[in-house]
């Protein structure tokens, strides 16, 4: 038996790989924006005066990872590039 074969015979196993990859996707979108939002509080929290060792209490990271993400520039605000006319 090939593995092609072996897929006819059972489709629904295929759509629960389809359905459990796009899960892990959409996943990883929704963490990707929390760690963005994130960054932005520390480094608002930061700009605003707050120690380093406040902000690590406060959102259960060590200082460390609060340096490191302050040290990580922010991601620019997506751009749109104004249309050329000809």
């Amino acid at each position: 038996m090939t593995s092609s074969s072996s897929a006819r015979e059972h489709p629904s196993d295929d759509a629960s790989l389809e359905d459990a990859a796009a899960a892990v996707i959409a996943a990883q979108e929704v963490l990707h924006a929390a760690r963005r939002d994130l960054a932005a509080a520390i480094n608002t929290a930061r700009q605003a005066g707050e120690p380093i060792q406040r902000i690590a209490q406060r959102t259960g990271l060590d200082a460390v990872t609060v340096r490191n993400i302050l040290a990580v520039a922010p991601a620019p605000a997506p751009h749109v590039r104004p249309r050329r006319t000809r």
